[in-house]
């Protein structure tokens, strides 16, 4: 999507006056990621930007202010960075306000990909972890808590490094709302909720690293450490249900690593590492061969209650020799009213009641909160439920496009050549009508820009450069190269001809060479030639060019041939112009010497003397 056409309506190529928005590079449940350059700063970044169709939803927006403001906080190499946050007028063809985030752009494959393409080795789990716990380690020091830590949030990029993101749900640590749920949707993915997350209480940075954990387990694994037929199923899971140790559920990975991953993914959060710097510690100690063990200090209470019980003999004896069983009275215990017996005994009663009491509210309470999760699950659920994409073929584009959207599709229009689909008309989908497909999904809407083939005007010879660019591109027809040779009548920069030549039937979008006129003539030798010969060269309709001649005596040459031109041969000359040409003419005749008796004055005699009177003397 080179092209700014392929944006959204309403959206600028240029965003702020500053940021250019190149091509579709991602796309998520509220936003889609652009490719884009700063052109203040010339580097490439990824614009993170609200669709259309979800800002009309408070709650989206509110949860995507909210990722701009937890990860502009935020400088840590294994978290993509963000630059700039801003958002984009509501104009004519925008109904609401659309904010986005300018972040890093980094290159690379998700954890979910590299799960689903590779084998992968538990030394690679470690270092994966490493990255996620240093990330974490640092969100955790500004008070965010990530909440949605999954395969599909950590970026492996081309060169090793590990990126966490997607901020979109986080919290602060003080914020008292942070809990699983929100009105009509679950903050979080099933399979990595912690406990808490699933019981809808108040979260902390020990919840990431139960998420932590459920990574952890399926980078050794290969799959979550729970898995149900229903997001519900996994909650339940995750809130009453040990996991499998890693090693006895791949034979693979070294039993070192179990105590780890399992101190991780304690159901109560005091039992988890105090932070992930303690999970990245225990981890790489694990990788070295050092087992994980408890701190010490936990078990100093241990020996008192093992001396209690270790005598209980002793301490019951104690009770019945010293403490009444009857409260003490004025009287003797056998003389003990009613009254007072009644109240002895309505204490023990009375307590009993009291827990019967909390364990029912407790139970209610339980019963509720799994069946808010369970409807809010089946909401979601439904909110997913496939959708069919209907045909659309050979319809109009704004006829095809108000269907998609009606059903909840993104739509991206192409544009391709078809010589059974009039221009203007719907060719096909992809997917392909029929198949079924989550709602938001982005459906490829083909339009059809007519025949594939294209014929070069056969009127350039008659246009100027300018007309000739002009008219190819009407024709779905690139200019080539642009080349000049000489034409005896063609105007200058006037086009000559055409590679292919004019009239061809080629492929929309041919480069068409174009050969255009110098306005000038190369001369030709005519020299020896008579006039008549040159003259017909000359002025023929190659060359159209123009003659004068004069005569000139000259021995040695051919009478009536042309033995001098200007210009000289192979000169490049305007069109028309007048070439000179001198014709050999045969020399003059030298006149009779004149006789003595003709010449009144011997001296003008152009013979001398003696040469006349040794002629004469010949003569005689």
């Amino acid at each position: 999507m080179s092209e700014h056409s392929a944006l959204p309506p309403g959206i600028p190529a240029l965003i702020n006056g500053r940021y250019e928005v190149q091509s579709l590079i991602g796309r998520g449940g509220m936003a889609d990621v652009y490719l884009g350059m700063d052109r203040v700063l010339s580097r490439t970044v990824a614009i993170k930007l609200l669709r259309p169709d979800t800002a009309r939803d408070s709650m989206v927006v509110s949860r995507f202010e909210r990722e701009a403001r937890a990860v502009a906080g935020l400088s840590h190499p294994n978290i993509v960075a963000v630059y700039d946050t801003g958002v984009i007028a509501a104009n004519a063809e925008l109904a609401e306000d659309l904010p986005y985030i300018v972040m890093e752009y980094v290159t690379g494959r998700t954890l979910r990909q590299l799960l689903k393409d590779e084998d992968l080795q538990p030394q690679f789990a470690v270092d994966v972890m490493n990255g996620v716990c240093q990330a974490l380690e640092h969100s955790h020091s500004k008070n965010v808590v990530h909440r949605d830590i999954k395969p599909a949030n950590v970026m492996v990029t081309d060169d090793g490094h590990v990126k966490l993101m997607d901020f979109g749900i986080a919290r602060a640590v003080n914020d008292s709302s942070a809990t699983m749920t929100q009105t009509a949707a679950v903050v979080g993915t099933a399979q990595y909720l912690s406990p808490e997350q699933a019981r809808g209480e108040i979260v902390d940075h020990r919840t990431d690293i139960y998420s932590a954990g459920c990574l952890l387990y399926e980078l050794l694994v290969h799959k979550p450490p729970f898995t149900g037929d229903s997001p519900v199923s996994v909650a339940y899971q995750h809130v009453g249900e040990d996991p499998v140790p890693p090693s006895e559920a791949n034979p693979d990975v070294p039993q070192i690593y179990d105590a780890v991953v399992l101190k991780a993914l304690s159901k109560e959060r005091d039992a988890r590492f105090g932070s992930a710097g303690d999970l990245a510690r225990a981890l790489d100690d694990a990788s070295q061969g050092i087992a994980f063990q408890e701190a010490t200090a936990q078990t100093d209470n241990y020996p008192t209650v093992a001396l209690y019980q270790s005598e209980p003999t002793a301490s019951y004896q104690a009770t019945t020799e010293y403490e009444p069983v009857h409260p003490t009275t004025g009287e003797h215990a056998v003389f003990a009213t009613r009254q007072e017996l009644q109240e002895s005994n309505a204490k023990p009663k009375s307590n009993r009641g009291m827990l019967w009491l909390i364990s029912i509210i407790a139970v209610i309470a339980v019963g509720f909160a799994a069946f808010m999760v369970f409807r809010m699950m089946q909401i979601e659920q439904e909110r997913n439920a496939p959708v069919t994409i209907p045909t659309v073929m050979e319809l109009s584009e704004a006829e095809a496009h108000a269907q998609l959207t009606a059903l909840n599709f993104t739509v991206q229009v192409e544009r391709e050549f078809s010589d059974e689909i009039d221009e203007g008309r719907v060719t096909r989908t992809d997917p392909a009508a029929g198949v079924s497909v989550p709602p938001e999904s982005l459906i490829r809407l083909y339009i059809s820009q007519g025949s594939e083939q294209r014929v070069i005007p056969e009127t350039l010879s008659d246009q100027t450069e300018v007309a000739a660019r002009e008219a190819l591109r009407a024709a779905g027809l690139d200019v080539g190269e642009v080349t000049r040779e000489n034409h005896p009548s063609i105007p200058t920069d006037w086009v000559v001809r055409t590679s292919p030549e004019m009239g061809s039937k080629v492929k929309a979008g041919t480069k068409v060479d174009l050969v255009l006129s110098t306005g000038k003539v190369t001369v030709p030798s005519v020299l020896n030639l008579t006039l008549e010969e040159a003259t017909t060269k000359l002025e023929g309709e190659e060359l159209r060019l123009k003659v004068q001649f004069r005569m000139q005596a000259t021995e040695g040459a051919v009478p009536g041939t042309v033995i001098e031109q200007n210009p000289d041969r192979d000169t490049d000359v305007a069109q028309g112009s007048f070439i000179e040409l001198v014709i050999a003419d045969e020399p003059a005749e030298p006149s009779p010497a004149p006789t003595q008796e003709s010449s009144d004055n011997p001296e003008e005699s152009s013979t001398p003397p003696s040469e006349t009177d040794e002629g004469e003397g010949r003569e005689d």
